[in-house]
């Protein structure tokens, strides 16, 4: 694969929908009351996928950044990484605990729950990375009609509680 070129490798990247990860931070707010750091806590991490972005080249150019996002080209490395490990989560947490123990307890959550609805998504989710001896690959495709009953459980269940 070329940096940042249209060579795009075969589509394998397909993460969970971000809305997704959304409604699942709005049933974390709506449970502990703290809506701004459950939302903060379910989507802060994704920012690896800019990291990403940018160590291919294409942080900048919209439209090939959206077609690595919406999983329909591999941008030929993980855009999962660091902050998807399950250490650095521990770390956070850990630090975020310090700071304020019951708003870190929260974002922890929402960080947790983060990792877990990655790992049902079906793609390589290495949760130990850059160690990639063992990878989670789950049975929901992304942005397919799996995922949106799936978002829509969490939504129903936001309004039930």
């Amino acid at each position: 694969m070329q940096r940042g070129g249209l060579g795009f490798e075969s589509p394998s990247v397909h993460h969970m929908f971000l809305p997704t990860h959304l409604v699942a931070g709005l049933v974390i707010g709506k449970l502990t009351g703290n809506y701004n750091v459950a939302l903060l806590g379910s989507v802060i991490m994704d920012l690896d996928h800019l990291l990403a972005y940018y160590r291919a080249g294409i942080l900048f150019k919209f439209r090939k950044v959206l077609i690595a996002a919406t999983g329909k080209a591999d941008i030929g490395m993980p855009q999962r990484n660091f902050f998807h490990n399950i250490f650095f989560c521990l770390l956070v947490l850990a630090l975020a605990l310090a700071v304020n123990f019951s708003a870190g307890l929260v974002f922890g959550i929402a960080y947790l729950c983060h990792l877990v609805l990655d790992s049902l998504d079906d793609s390589n989710y290495f949760p130990f990375y850059p160690n990639k001896q063992i990878n989670l690959r789950g049975p929901i495709r992304y942005f397919s009609r799996q995922e949106f009953v799936f978002a829509f459980i969490l939504l129903l269940i936001y309004f039930i509680i």
